[in-house]
């Protein structure tokens, strides 16, 4: 177990024992309350972190704050729990080369440092002839049957097209954030996100996706009991729901016992879907809004049916959509929030700033729809909250074409 990991476990089981000395009768002083203040001080917590209010609370006498403040605790054991002991399956430094997919994370980072910008160009050229060579019909998918799946500005014309920005912005990822990717690797909580984020590399280098298939998470799969500690009376909030697909999934694992559902979409067609495939369950509250990081007006960009890629633009002609900030359209506390947006999912995190930083809802957040995402997105949460244990999968649908990697990163 990491050393960061082994303090946090001490501390929580410090923290209760004193709840549970309370708890069995034994009455603790202003100054003991101030001490557990402190205690959840060392964690990093934001000042806005709720425990802080629940025990200022508790050493003014308000003794009817003490479930709430045990229920938000008992969740924070769970989590510190969790993340300890998946820490037992990673190096605390990978550079030591315990693992072998630690050295051979280390060879691509030496590798990217080596060579230049138009040198690795000119080497996942080289790669892409083999593949139009070795395996034909998937270069006809990436390349021709790709148009429209890749994201921003990216394409791949492949063999002697015109354009293939798609390799040249994939290396420009990787040679201005190597040292990120290296500070990634090594705050990722679990053995399978290291792995998951050495498979990226190596796919962005030489097209190989054998290792991002054998470690995927199938799509069924989103809501993983394997990460995250689920609870009855939740409030879950799926910010791009699409089709209700992941809110079905987690009726399936919670039983439906949840205190309140949230759903967005951006796209009227897919909202009627949502409402067919929900409407047996209850308690959920369907919302024809985008989500941002302020309140104002969209264009749609997309498809009048249900579709997995429609998006939002700041100029251009057609429906205007309502986009919130979280922060703003939902007043009570969000226990598990997913943000798979279409490209807005940065703004939808800074749009929950406040709810994340007092509350540190489970988190599930795309980090595919930009090339920046796989970085930004998590230094954006540990930004937001450092407290944050964070786990990167890579998804994929059974039956599905493997086209490019699809990735979220889950944070506990």
């Amino acid at each position: 177990m990491q050393t960061i990991h082994k303090q946090r476990v001490a501390l929580c089981n410090s923290i209760d024992e004193m709840l549970s000395a309370y708890e069995n009768g034994e009455q603790l002083s202003n100054q003991n309350w101030m001490d557990l203040n402190d205690a959840f001080g060392s964690f990093g917590l934001p000042l806005e972190n709720i425990l802080f209010e629940l025990v200022e609370k508790m050493a003014n006498n308000d003794t009817e704050s003490f479930t709430e403040l045990r229920r938000y605790f008992d969740r924070m054991y769970d989590n510190v729990h969790l993340a300890a002991a998946e820490s037992c399956l990673v190096s605390e430094d990978y550079t030591i080369g315990k693992f072998g997919y630690d050295r051979e994370f280390a060879s691509y980072i030496s590798y990217i440092h080596s060579k230049s910008s138009k040198e690795l160009y000119n080497d996942v050229y080289e790669r892409l002839i083999e593949v139009k060579e070795k395996n034909p019909d998937w270069y006809s998918l990436i390349t021709a049957g790709s148009r429209g799946w890749y994201f921003e500005t990216n394409w791949l014309d492949g063999v002697d097209g015109d354009n293939n920005s798609l390799i040249t912005n994939r290396i420009a990822a990787l040679k201005c954030n190597a040292d990120k990717l290296v500070q990634l690797y090594t705050i990722l909580s679990d053995a399978v996100s290291r792995r998951s984020l050495l498979a990226i590399i190596k796919f962005y280098l030489t097209w190989d996706y054998s290792d991002c298939l054998k470690i995927a998470s199938y799509a069924d799969l989103e809501i993983d009991t394997s990460i995250y500690p689920f609870y009855e009376n939740e409030v879950f909030v799926d910010c791009g729901c699409y089709i209700g697909d992941t809110v079905v999934q987690y009726a399936n694992v919670v039983n439906d016992k949840w205190k309140q559902v949230y759903t967005y979409d951006i796209s009227r067609p897919s909202i009627e879907v949502i409402k067919k495939n929900l409407a047996d369950l209850n308690n959920v509250d369907i919302r024809h809004k985008g989500t941002g990081d302020k309140n104002t007006l969209m264009t749609l960009v997309g498809m009048d049916q249900p579709f997995h890629g429609n998006k939002l633009s700041s100029t251009g002609e057609g429906e205007k959509i309502p986009v919130v900030r979280l922060d703003d359209d939902i007043k009570e506390p969000i226990s598990y929030l997913k943000i798979d947006c279409e490209g807005m999912d940065k703004e939808t995190l800074n749009g929950a700033y406040g709810h994340i930083r007092k509350y540190h809802p489970k988190l599930h957040v795309d980090s595919y729809h930009k090339l920046g995402d796989l970085i930004d997105i998590p230094f954006l949460i540990l930004k937001i909250d450092p407290t944050y244990s964070l786990s990167l999968r890579i998804m994929h649908s059974i039956g599905e074409p493997f086209r490019f990697p699809i990735t979220g990163f889950y944070g506990v």
